[in-house]
């Protein structure tokens, strides 16, 4: 049989990504690996990659450097009996004024945020130095960017320079982390309230107005067109970076969809799902409270949905395809949520 499908496969790596996205044209499977986990996730990917006989991908995409999506590829990347092609990652050190970061950052007194922000930095620093060495090409995924058959929707060069500016200046570092303390005050005192308000009224209880970290929002956004579906990729973006995409692209009733942040509050509001529309959903998470929220679940499925996770009925791979594609023996389908 001549395969002319797609397929994604989102390995189990607990509250992190990886997504494998192969598109089949004339029986030939071209690969783009999006994300790796945590370090300690790399040896999944590589197993799961070795079972499936794979030994070249054609593109990776670190979507952001967090350790929980680009701290796995570092090492998979390494691995020297993989062939990759070309490389996709943002540098930041091209998009920000080093010297006013590194001053801000000295600053902040030793603040989650800055802290988490300079190990972004370090992890970046390590993936882009394993390209390098290995002689991958390495390009940056801003928006209008092609990579193989998929686009880039998000984000824009210009977005992704304002975010990075947010770390040139102590004092809306300071902001950002008293803002991040009292919602997560607030959180934990109205969870309960919600959470019943919801069960009595069976609305979705997500926020109106849900806020994420500069990080998550420079998170690349792909979609893929494929036989007539629309299939959407989200990594950690949050509501105004994929508001921002929706602008710029035509990313309405898509087939399947990424849930963004392994399925946080933070990250989505209800209007973005009407707009998304999804008849599938993904989401790779541990199956803890806040990941995935119920809250967010239920709103998928009320816009339709059929929702699944990495851990649920138990922990596995997902695998999803569409069109003619190499059958798998040892999948079977997963239960939505």
């Amino acid at each position: 049989m001549t395969y002319n499908g797609f397929e994604i496969d989102m390995l189990d790596v607990g509250d992190a990504d990886c997504v494998l996205v192969t598109r089949w044209r004339d029986g030939w499977p071209w690969r783009v690996l999006i994300d790796g986990g945590n370090k300690t996730d790399a040896a999944t990917v590589r197993a799961f990659l070795q079972r499936r006989g794979i030994n070249r991908i054609h593109h990776v995409v670190c979507s952001h450097p967090h350790d929980d999506h680009a701290g796995g590829l570092v090492d998979v990347v390494a691995d020297r009996s993989i062939r990759f092609d070309c490389g996709w990652m943002h540098m930041p050190w091209l998009h920000m004024d080093e010297k006013a970061v590194k001053k801000a950052l000295g600053l902040s007194n030793g603040l989650q945020e800055a802290i988490r922000f300079e190990k972004s930095l370090e992890t970046a620093t390590s993936l882009y130095d394993v390209f390098v060495t290995r002689g991958i090409l390495v390009f940056e995924p801003f928006a209008g960017e092609e990579i193989a058959f998929l686009q880039v929707c998000g984000p824009t060069e210009a977005y992704y320079e304002e975010l990075l500016g947010a770390f040139a200046d102590v004092d809306r570092i300071r902001s950002r982390q008293e803002s991040h303390s009292r919602a997560l005050s607030m959180e934990a005192i109205g969870e309960m309230i919600l959470q019943k308000a919801a069960t009595a009224t069976k609305t979705h209880s997500l926020l109106d107005d849900p806020r994420t970290s500069p990080e998550n929002n420079s998170s690349t956004v792909l979609e893929a067109i494929v036989n007539g579906g629309k299939y959407l990729l989200t990594a950690d973006a949050g509501a105004q970076a994929l508001a921002l995409a929706a602008d710029l692209y035509d990313l309405e009733n898509c087939h399947c969809m990424h849930i963004p942040h392994h399925g946080s509050r933070r990250n989505i509001t209800m209007a973005l799902i009407e707009h998304f529309r999804p008849s599938v959903a993904f989401i790779s998470a541990s199956g803890s409270k806040k990941h995935p929220r119920r809250a967010v679940v239920n709103a998928f499925k009320k816009a339709g949905a059929r929702v699944y996770s990495t851990h649920y009925p138990t922990p596995g791979h997902i695998w999803h395809h569409r069109g003619t594609v190499p059958p798998r023996s040892d999948y079977a389908p997963f239960p939505g949520l």
